[in-house]
């Protein structure tokens, strides 16, 4: 067994996703109730590494409307009765935290980081307020990538050596 170094931990509906880096490429285990899959990315087979920011609908569909209907109950009792503001505060206390995430989520988004590797992909993704960690992550991943494809079977960047103009290319005219 390999050394396995935890890289970033996340919670979903169902389960929770833990990524793992080690010496030659990122697992990532997923468990849902007493089933865990895991998936590895090789660092040789990496084809793309992005970072990039997604909304989710699903959560901002839930949290929307949850938001919505606690509030509009919350503003239709005060309408009703502006004396019986004791009655709306359990709306709007039920209601607030998820207009709120709603309205932080639509703004800010997510950062997610994406490996994708020729058979598989690892998808991690990062709070609302992490988006200092994924960029880390998403820095230690390209190294780890960059390092392990150029010392693989003796590949060097190439290089572009400087090559002048050849002598029948007409010079832009003189800046007035």
């Amino acid at each position: 067994m390999t050394d396995r170094t935890l890289l970033h931990r996340s919670r979903t509906l169902l389960g929770t996703d833990a990524t793992f880096v080690t010496a030659d490429g990122i697992d990532v285990d997923s468990s849902q109730n007493y089933e865990v899959i895991r998936r590895r990315v090789f660092f040789d087979d990496v084809a793309l590494v992005t970072l990039h920011r997604e909304r989710g609908l699903a959560f901002l569909l839930t949290t929307g409307a949850f938001g919505t209907f606690f509030l509009a109950m919350a503003i239709f009792v005060v309408a009703i009765n502006v004396e019986a503001w004791e009655v709306a505060l359990p709306f709007f206390i039920l209601g607030a935290p998820a207009f709120l995430a709603f309205l932080l989520r639509l703004a800010m988004g997510r950062a997610v980081v994406t490996v994708w590797g020729r058979r598989s992909r690892a998808v991690l993704r990062f709070g609302v307020f992490r988006s200092g960690k994924a960029r880390r992550v998403y820095g230690k991943i390209c190294s780890a990538v960059r390092r392990a494809q150029s010392g693989a079977a003796g590949f060097s960047p190439p290089e572009s050596p400087a090559r002048p103009l050849p002598a029948d290319v007409p010079l832009p005219p003189p800046a007035q």
